[in-house]
């Protein structure tokens, strides 16, 4: 006679008493995101009233905004009256709705290591983590579409192919200090803002560990700037490094929640809506939860008839920059730079 009938089973370590998943979820590099939305009180000190007049999806929001004139002078005073006007025009946001979600079978968490707070706590973390990532993605395109298409400074001291200026690595280490030039030579005046890809840090660790004790002092050049890094910034073939600057204030994130979620509306078959405020993207998004019966029996057997929970989060969203009257002709307020290996 042995003990073997009376082996123990397979044991496991309770879900919350261990991190072992930790880097599953982990974050990323959002810092056109991040430059956006803290960028947006001083491009549009009102954007709060703009977006609760947005009474509805179809509503068009509009922003004023008076274009840039030239005037001519003389050499002789004039009795007659001068007849120049400035020119009003809007500025509208475009939005783009955004989605995603999860469902919760309450009954698989009786029989389970894993216990209903905690799923669903990491189904939370992920749905945040795949806002962020589409986000900054869209910051980072809407950065890269609306990059300068002129330079005054074109050549002095870095020649621009494809609406980019060329840095040489050479000339990598007093590039931040030649950007504020070129800036200023385009009007575009400080401090400012520069989003750069995420290897970009490591030149800018570089640059300021070369302080005043060093034959060469590097870091005089970063008092104007104030730094951000995004994993979604592409650096071009054969180049190390990529980055965007544009004066503070030049940025704006709008955000709007539906109407459904704004009012708190509940129907008769066990759906509601409501508002969440999502810490990672620093404002509040859409939710539909949704109770229903389900057949989970093709996941877990016995569950033909099983109690759903379904949580849908989502919001509108809208990239903006500081207005041009003409891109042609006039510098905009977004330059990029691209590094080069060589």
């Amino acid at each position: 006679m042995t003990l073997a009938t009376t082996v123990l089973d397979e044991f496991a370590l309770a879900y919350s008493k261990s991190k072992l998943d930790v880097n599953e979820h982990r974050l990323s590099n959002y810092g056109a995101f991040a430059t956006f939305l803290k960028d947006t009180p001083n491009l549009i000190p009102g954007y709060a009233e703009l977006v609760a007049n947005r009474t509805s999806a179809i509503r068009t929001v509009r922003i004023p905004v008076i274009q840039r004139e030239t005037y001519t002078t003389g050499s002789s005073r004039s009795c007659d009256a001068e007849t120049k006007e400035n020119t009003s025009t809007y500025v509208t946001p475009s939005w783009t709705t955004i989605e995603t979600g999860f469902a919760m079978y309450p009954s698989i968490y009786r029989d389970n290591y894993i216990a209903y707070q905690d799923d669903f706590n990491r189904k939370m973390e992920d749905v945040q983590r795949t806002f962020l990532t589409a986000l900054d993605t869209a910051g980072y395109t809407h950065l890269n579409t609306n990059k300068s298409a002129v330079n005054n400074a074109d050549g002095n001291p870095y020649t621009v192919a494809a609406n980019a200026m060329i840095v040489p690595e050479a000339d990598s280490e007093l590039v931040f200090n030649e950007l504020g030039a070129i800036m200023e030579q385009n009007d575009l005046m400080g401090p400012y803002n520069v989003v750069g890809s995420t290897r970009a840090s490591a030149l800018v660790r570089f640059l300021l560990a070369q302080g005043a004790q060093n034959d060469e002092n590097t870091a005089f050049q970063f008092g104007p700037y104030s730094l951000a890094y995004s994993n979604r910034v592409t650096v071009p073939t054969g180049y190390r490094d990529s980055l965007f600057c544009m004066p503070i204030g030049s940025l704006a994130y709008l955000s709007w929640v539906d109407i459904d979620s704004q009012m708190g509306n509940k129907s008769s078959d066990g759906k509601e809506w409501m508002q969440q405020y999502m810490p990672l993207l620093g404002h509040n998004v859409g939710v539909l939860v949704q109770s229903t019966c389900s057949n989970y029996s093709s996941t877990i057997t016995g569950m033909e008839a099983t109690l759903k929970q379904s949580w849908n989060f989502s919001f509108d969203y809208s990239f903006n920059s500081a207005y041009n009257s003409d891109s042609t002709t006039l510098p905009g307020s977004i330059f990029r730079a691209d590094i080069s290996k060589t």
